[in-house]
């Protein structure tokens, strides 16, 4: 698909948060009462989140004792209830689809074992069974492959039986955990914290209220960016407050040149005649990755882009996906270490752009159109359904 943008003006009301809505979701299934949850988002993550939490109300209503989570391509679904359907079922299968199948799940695993559970695996990677009762919660977690298998066992631990101590380690998107938690107390969830240490006791009765789930900062990211390159754009629906680590991609926009604003409750990005490096740390917002390498092709000198050690196991091998990227863009780069070095010169080649399969990287692509009047070319467009399914719909309205 060839997609073509000489700018990015107009108004947008940002998509549901993936983010946000899924965590609300898996506090609907855990708390003693139900509230709606308006806003959630039509995007297959969420979608396939609504289902598996769906199906497990199901099982409790009915009393099965076994049963199968399909989670659909989501890594999120995938890492949080492996351990949530511990509390529904005495044996369950976690099953998924896409480029879910091709990941490796080695810390969300081992940390089931920990607990005492069985599971029952080839190579870390989906399907595996999980049955058996927990046994030791008393653990110490590696969190630096992420935070969301931590966020799965802090909401299994809030609601079983026992005195919890919970140590984590190296804790990576830590902002996506910090969600999680303040989501839980929000719930009525009682703690004792020492840095990243946590003592409580479960069985904690949890209460929901009613909830609306916010704008997603990681969706509206391609467009903020394209607007601070070239474009005028206002977007409602953003929490600016927010918790979703994504949120500062401002941080970036700002060392770029391109300004922002708030009005009320709307954020307003502008582009400017500076076009200037940046340097970022993506560690705990790898999602940002694929269009921040946009954004360092567009400034006129050397970017850094830091926190790279975790872009391999998303849904694509990300830093891979966007160095071929950069090579057919024409744009000099290296790789030292933990970081991504990006000679901008303000424009790239038009060309051909692997996608992999990859939501964000399709995204990305997109916005690169505006660096070159000739365009880009998609491999695939659908893989946004993932996240943003009318991301072209907007992008053909904003880029026109």
């Amino acid at each position: 698909m060839l997609v073509k943008a000489k700018s990015i003006h107009g108004t947008l009301m940002a998509p549901p948060s993936k983010s946000h809505g899924q965590r609300l979701l898996l506090l609907s299934c855990l708390c003693e009462n139900s509230n709606p949850i308006q806003n959630l988002g039509t995007d297959q993550d969420t979608q396939a989140m609504l289902k598996a939490i769906q199906g497990l109300k199901e099982a409790k209503k009915e009393g099965q004792n076994t049963g199968t989570i399909y989670v659909g391509e989501s890594g999120f679904a995938l890492r949080t209830l492996a351990f949530v359907g511990n509390v529904f079922y005495e044996e369950y299968k976690m099953e998924g689809c896409g480029t879910l199948l091709n990941r490796k799940h080695k810390s969300t695993i081992e940390i089931l074992e920990q607990l005492g559970l069985s599971v029952a695996h080839k190579n870390f990677q989906l399907p595996f069974i999980i049955s058996g009762q927990i046994k030791n919660q008393n653990l110490v977690i590696d969190g630096s492959e992420g935070s969301q298998y931590v966020s799965g066992l802090f909401l299994l631990a809030a609601i079983t039986p026992g005195s919890w101590h919970l140590q984590i380690e190296n804790l990576r998107s830590r902002a996506y955990f910090d969600m999680t938690l303040a989501l839980l107390k929000d719930a009525g969830f009682l703690f004792k914290r020492t840095q990243d240490n946590f003592e409580f006791h479960g069985a904690q009765q949890l209460k929901s209220s009613k909830e609306i789930v916010e704008g997603d900062w990681s969706s509206v990211a391609g467009f903020l960016v394209g607007a601070a390159i070239n474009g005028n754009l206002s977007i409602d629906g953003l929490n600016k407050s927010s918790l979703q680590p994504d949120s500062q991609l401002l941080v970036a926009l700002k060392q770029f040149g391109g300004k922002h604003r708030w009005e009320d409750h709307t954020l307003i990005v502008n582009s400017t005649d500076q076009k200037l490096p940046f340097d970022f740390d993506c560690t705990h917002c790898p999602d940002l990755f694929p269009v921040l390498v946009v954004l360092a092709c567009a400034a006129n000198g050397k970017s850094s882009i830091s926190g790279i050690e975790r872009l391999k196991n998303k849904e694509s091998d990300r830093l891979l996906a966007m160095s071929q990227a950069l090579d057919r863009w024409g744009i000099h780069y290296q790789i030292r270490n933990n970081t991504l070095f990006i000679e901008g010169k303000g424009k790239v080649n038009s060309s051909n752009i692997k996608t992999h399969h990859d939501h964000r990287i399709v995204m990305a692509g997109a916005i690169s159109s505006l660096l070159n009047p000739s365009g880009q070319t998609l491999e695939e467009t659908g893989s946004v359904k993932k996240s943003y399914p009318d991301f072209f719909k907007d992008f053909e309205i904003l880029a026109n």
